[in-house]
């Protein structure tokens, strides 16, 4: 008995020692695999009579004992630059109550020309040394035979140690792979393999094609692993290759969310696998095959062939505004590149891209990183940078607008770029989360490409419309005006812009918001979008304005003004709605000349504006300038401009803000509002080269009325205002107060012998009641000079002072002592107009001294001539 063990331990050595011998003779393969075709790639043709078999499952098992036995359950091949590697798998199934050693069996492959191969068993089932009673174990062994041999033209034998043969050994029996068994996977079925141990089915789920550039095609494969073991199937050493017809090998390349294998017992993981093809290889019935590195030496060792369905061709280029639906997750994600502007800056071209995703799904999404590229029809590529989908999660039914730019160099023509929307890479991804941190996945290919819609503009010129469609309705969008005016040291741009309702329907206008480019850059500060009517709905026909504001520095030189119309889709985001180019159209404001008027609004809501005088109030160090700007409402209800404000323009392009003061009530039908603007200026401005700069005021969006202080206005005109020639009357009647009229009847100074004197004026005191004016800003100055040189004042403000009215009295007092002994004489009454501490003569007259009240005695009775 110990005899015996000694043997069978030499024998077991010699085994082993054959083993090795094996080994060496069986070369170790390469990672590369060959691209040469040859026909040992291929399974044995069949005769159209004879029905192709893909399993092996009719091959009667080998006895190993009278209860147990032995099955051939799976063979692979694949094609290397220097043979076929060939692998199979016997499962020894143990019917026995006693273990099965492994070590009393082992199997040989012998051609049925009578060479053979003695294979080896691959690392991971080296160290399966038993079978219990009752249980099935799996055995794979691979080989290397030369590159004509068939799988047909293999017997696989199953050898036990026999001591009472010649050789110590016997065969048992024999598998013989049928010419008609295909080792490919027909199409839509599953393959079960075994992957690091684990029983794992495999079915491929499609095969898509993408568009690519330089003659080449982008090629997805999606394959589903369902783990049917019961422990986890972690990160094995696989790899995948795609075999067309014509027996040429291109390696797969599992995307960011496929390089991690860890699928959990009775789970399923769905991969996507890429490679880049010539756009010339046809795909038409090829193949997908499975291969695992094992060992120091990483033998390829080949699992499975599965056959590919027909490749669908991925259409995913459209036209302009023509959604791409993506599925992420099994949901369908909307995409559209709404809108695009594109304009040119020092030979460079600047593009603003929106790209609007929407979920139309039933799940919420995580979006994927996509990256985005403008190409040129010449090839070259302009990427784009964005964080804006890092984090970005859509649930069913929400939208999200994107905002892309880049700069191009060369042809802008938005007919000859287009924008690429591509799958996410994972150049960045950590060795931590990765199956090979030294190989991140890097391969990318378009999910969309889009061509570049026609920028949304008017450019041409004022009042030209130009129609937008959108899902809210048509408009017809045009610019009005477009003016730059002056505010304390800034300017202001104005621009006036018309929405007309183009469709058949009544519609709501969107929420808008103003956005002002200036050359490249955008004005981030003070932008306000003002309507003119309240409402936004509008009938079919109708329109509405509004107005666009902004403040620049007062000295900016502009070479290009961009004017945009954005859509409020929440308090962070906005999308483009339209944008007006406007280069070289700001207006000079609207000239007034003397004399004339200018009528705003129509229908209902007419104006007439002109001016009604101008008046220089002259001073010592500097000259006020007065103006009084008329308003003549000439529609049938009581209406009217809003607060205006005011500026003075000097020859030379000096501006001076006006003050101005206007009545709060608005004039009835044919009634006229006064509003008086004012500002003090130096003594060497030439008073009759002015012009006063009117515009309506705007505050908090809107238009200003009552006692609210103006932020900004628009509307701007320009009058001219030169001084009104004002002549000193040689009487006291009718003096021209606008809108008083004053005259007075009779006045009188009293001599009383003392050193006070008291004047009497009666007078009449007429206010126009056609008429809206604030309160009167004015002083009338009543001078009094005696003959003697001596000057007296006196003032007083109409409308209180002076009361309106005829038949009226205004009496006051002047002091001297010299009126003491003065029993006669003249003196001269002067009525000066006065503003602001400065002032003007209106009229004058001379009167005499009355002395009715001098006492008797002192009264000279005239000589009698008797």
């Amino acid at each position: 008995m110990d005899q015996r063990k000694v043997f069978v331990s030499l024998l077991a050595s010699l085994l082993l020692i054959s083993s090795c011998a094996s080994m060496t003779m069986a070369t170790s393969t390469t990672n590369k695999i060959s691209d040469t075709s040859s026909n040992s790639e291929k399974t044995e043709k069949v005769s159209t009579t004879k029905q192709v078999v893909y399993t092996l499952g009719n091959l009667s098992p080998v006895k190993v004992t009278a209860r147990s036995s032995v099955r051939l359950t799976d063979v692979n091949i694949l094609a290397q630059d220097d043979g076929n590697v060939i692998t199979y798998t016997l499962a020894y199934k143990n019917n026995d109550n006693t273990p099965m050693l492994m070590l009393d069996y082992w199997s040989k492959v012998k051609t049925k020309g009578g060479t053979l191969f003695s294979p080896k068993l691959i690392a991971k089932d080296q160290e399966k040394k038993s079978v219990a009673p009752g249980s099935t174990v799996e055995l794979t062994y691979v080989m290397k035979v030369g590159r004509e041999v068939k799988l047909s033209d293999l017997n696989f034998l199953i050898v036990k140690w026999d001591f009472s043969q010649p050789n110590y050994e016997r065969t048992l029996g024999k598998f013989n792979v049928p010419s008609s068994y295909s080792v490919t996977t027909p199409v839509g079925k599953p393959k079960t393999v075994r992957i690091s141990d684990s029983t794992v089915k495999l079915k491929v789920s499609g095969i898509k094609v993408y568009p690519g550039e330089d003659k080449n095609q982008y090629v997805k494969i999606g394959v589903n692993l369902n783990n049917v073991s019961y422990k986890l199937l972690e990160n094995p050493n696989i790899k995948w290759i795609l075999r067309t017809p014509s027996g040429t090998n291109y390696p797969l390349t599992p995307d960011k969310d496929s390089t991690n294998i860890n699928i959990q017992a009775q789970a399923n993981k769905s991969l996507s696998l890429m490679a880049t093809l010539p756009t010339a290889v046809k795909l038409q019935k090829s193949e997908l095959l499975l291969v695992e590195e094992q060992g120091e030496e990483k033998t390829v060792l080949p699992i499975a062939a599965l056959q590919l369905p027909e490749a669908s061709k991925t259409n995913v280029e459209v036209a302009e505004i023509e959604p791409n639906i993506i599925s992420v997750e099994g949901q369908p994600l909307s995409t559209l590149l709404e809108s695009a502007k594109v304009r040119m800056d020092d030979n460079e071209y600047s593009l603003n891209l929106q790209w609007v995703l929407k979920n139309q799904g039933k799940k919420a999404i995580k979006v994927p990183s996509y990256t985005f590229e403008i190409r040129t029809v010449d090839g070259t590529i302009y990427p784009i940078e964005t964080k804006a989908l890092d984090t970005l999660k859509l649930n069913p039914g929400d939208k999200k607008t994107i905002k892309l730019t880049t700069t191009l160099q060369g042809d802008g023509d938005p007919t000859k770029i287009k924008l690429y929307v591509m799958s996410p890479t994972d150049k960045n991804e950590s060795a931590e989360s990765s199956a090979s941190a030294s190989n991140p996945f890097v391969f990318s290919y378009p999910v969309g490409i889009y061509a570049i819609p026609e920028s949304v503009s008017s450019g041409d010129g004022l009042t030209t419309e130009t129609v937008i469609k959108n899902n809210k309705g048509t408009f017809g969008v045009s610019l009005g005006s477009l003016q730059r005016l002056p505010w304390l040291d800034s300017d202001i741009i104005a621009a006036k812009v018309t929405i007309r309702n183009a469709s058949t329907k009544t519609v709501q206008l969107p929420e808008l918001e103003a956005m002002f480019t200036i050359d490249s850059a955008q004005i981030e500060g003070d932008k306000k979008l003002i309507y003119t009517h309240s409402g936004k709905l509008l009938g079919s026909g109708m329109s509405t304005e509004a107005y666009l504001l902004t403040k620049i520095p007062s000295d900016l030189r502009m070479s290009r003004l961009e004017i945009s119309l954005n859509e409020k889709v929440s308090d962070e985001e906005t999308n483009e709605w339209i944008t007006l180019n406007t280069s070289g159209l700001i207006q000079p404001v609207l000239y007034v000349g003397t004399g004339k008027t200018y009528t705003s609004g129509m229908g209902d809501k007419e104006t007439e504006m002109g001016v009604r005088r101008t008046v220089r109030y002259p001073g010592t160090s500097s000259d006020i300038v007065y103006t009084e700007f008329e308003m003549t409402n000439k529609s049938p209800r009581q209406s009217g401009l809003g607060k205006l404000v005011g500026y003075f323009k000097t020859s030379d392009g000096q501006y001076y803000p006006a003050i101005a003061k206007q009545a709060e009530r608005m004039p009835g039908p044919g009634s006229k509002s006064i509003v008086t603007f004012w500002t003090k200026l130096p003594k060497s401005v030439t008073f009759s080269d002015l012009r006063l700069i009117v515009g309506e005021g705007i505050a908090d969006s809107k238009f200003v009325t009552g006692e609210g202080e103006a932020t900004a206005y628009v509307n701007a005109m320009a009058f001219e205002v030169p001084p009104t020639s004002i002549s000193v009357q040689g009487s006291l009647s009718n003096v021209d107060l606008y809108p008083y009229a004053l005259t007075a009847n009779s006045v009188r100074a009293y001599l009383a012998g003392s050193s006070s004197v008291q004047v009497e004026m009666n007078y009449s005191l007429t206010r126009s009641e056609e008429v809206e004016m604030a309160e009167n800003e004015h002083k009338l100055i009543f001078k009094i000079t005696d003959q003697t040189g001596r000057t007296f004042e006196k003032e007083v403000t109409l409308g209180t002072d002076l009361k309106v009215g005829s038949n009226q009295t205004l009496s006051w007092s002047i002091e001297d002592s010299i009126y003491e002994k003065l029993r006669g004489g003249s003196y001269r009454l002067t009525v000066y107009d006065q503003f602001q501490g400065q002032r003007i003569p209106l009229a004058e007259q001379n009167y005499g001294f009355d002395i009715s009240k001098l006492p008797k005695e002192e009264i000279e009775l005239p000589i009698s001539s008797e």
